[in-house]
């Protein structure tokens, strides 16, 4: 597809954080336990306790973005990650660790909310914007990749000077990609008197402090759909390595094969998100797909050998399959069904299903899928169904009555 300036630099300033971010999860790990002399386990609790405090903070990213626009705070949100990758080098206990980590995911969390609403603003047609979304998506996947590549450097290494060069690198990364989020032409939002429909200036839309109770339903709907997260990340290598009898390297060769579909997939699949009732139904076969790809899972633990990992292929292609379809759809629907004067407000507590998930998924696969059993995937695959049903309906009502243009709060 053919980007707008204004979306080749979106598109630039993605690739060159997640380059970043890239070298930052290959090489953080190695820097701080060795360097820094934390402990593997205080590492993982400050990153958790630091997920779950900037669950909150995140939302003001999208308060700030509807006030004083989105690029400027998107730019301040990677700025602020630089100024964080740089303060690592000068950590020497958890607790400055903690403060940092704390600052960093914070911007981690507000960042893509913010992004959403300038991609809103900045690319007015809604197939587009999808799109443009969409090649944001494929080339952070891509510059994740080359980032862990070349943390191979500080690995191979393995000195505090190159660990230190590779933080002020993935700094540097942020800042660049500020500067090019400064260069994408914003245009001024509206106000909510503007933006209200006629007959409905009595709306209290300014002084909401919560989405409408259908964007709030299709926010915790979301929260289940975007268990292919936790499926993939956290599900599929302890089930493959405690109730499989598949080989370990599968581990990574999956990870690999769902890297490469979302690549490929992406953008193709995006284009499907054209209409409302389209893009609602894709909310369907989300749950759907993610179904098929539990159900695959299941089987793999009663086979062994070849047949186990050719199920386990088939759940993580579905599972990808599900990944690209319920981006798109989600994308597309978390903007066109939130106001435009608070769009910022509404795509930060949308997001909430996200990180909500990172937070809460790891503790329910542990907890309750993988105890289970295969049964636990069946389970899961019935609850993905209802939920992708129930996310359609619910997003085609709310479509239906901001159309109607009736008070989003009745």
């Amino acid at each position: 597809m053919k980007l707008t300036a204004g979306g080749r630099r979106l598109a630039a300033a993605a690739l060159v954080q997640s380059l970043g971010i890239g070298l930052f999860m290959a090489s953080s790990m190695a820097y701080f336990t060795r360097q820094v002399d934390l402990s593997a386990n205080q590492v993982a609790s400050g990153l958790a306790l630091a997920g779950v405090v900037a669950l909150g903070i995140s939302l003001l990213g999208g308060v700030l973005a509807d006030r004083y626009g989105a690029r400027r705070v998107l730019a301040a949100v990677y700025l602020g990650r630089g100024v964080c990758c740089a303060a690592y080098v000068f950590v020497t206990d958890f607790w400055q660790f903690m403060v940092v980590t704390l600052c960093a995911v914070a911007c981690d969390r507000a960042g893509p909310p913010v992004l959403q609403a300038l991609v809103a603003v900045a690319v007015p047609e809604r197939q587009e914007r999808t799109r443009l979304l969409a090649v944001v998506n494929v080339v952070r996947n891509c510059g994740l990749g080359v980032g862990a590549m070349a943390a191979g450097v500080a690995l191979a290494s393995d000195t505090q000077a190159a660990y230190r060069v590779t933080l002020f690198a993935i700094g540097l990364a942020f800042l660049g990609g500020a500067v090019l989020v400064l260069r994408v032409s914003e245009p001024a939002a509206p106000t909510a008197e503007a933006a209200a429909p006629k007959g409905a200036a009595e709306r209290p839309v300014k002084g909401r402090l919560l989405p409408d109770a259908r964007y709030l339903t299709l926010t915790g709907l979301n929260f289940l759909l975007f268990f292919f997260d936790t499926m993939l990340l956290v599900a599929m290598p302890v089930w493959i390595l405690e109730h499989t009898d598949a080989p370990r390297a599968t581990v990574s060769v999956l990870f690999a094969l769902n890297t490469a579909l979302v690549v490929v997939l992406q953008i193709p699949v995006s284009k499907l998100a054209t209409g409302q009732r389209r893009t609602t139904r894709m909310l369907t076969w989300t749950g759907a797909v993610l179904a098929v790809s539990s159900l695959c899972f299941a089987a793999s633990g009663s086979v062994g050998g070849g047949p186990a990992v050719a199920w386990l292929a088939a759940a993580v292609v579905t599972l990808s399959l599900a990944e690209v379809i319920a981006n798109s759809a989600v994308w597309d629907l978390s903007i066109a069904l939130a106001p435009e004067e608070q769009r910022g407000r509404y795509l930060s507590v949308f997001n909430l299903s996200v990180a909500g998930q990172r937070v809460l998924g790891p503790v329910m696969v542990t907890g309750l899928l993988l105890g289970s059993g295969s049964l636990g995937w069946v389970v899961a695959a019935a609850v993905l169904v209802v939920a992708g049903v129930a996310a359609e309906r619910v997003a085609r009502a709310a479509g239906e009555r901001m159309r109607a243009g009736a008070p989003a709060h009745a």
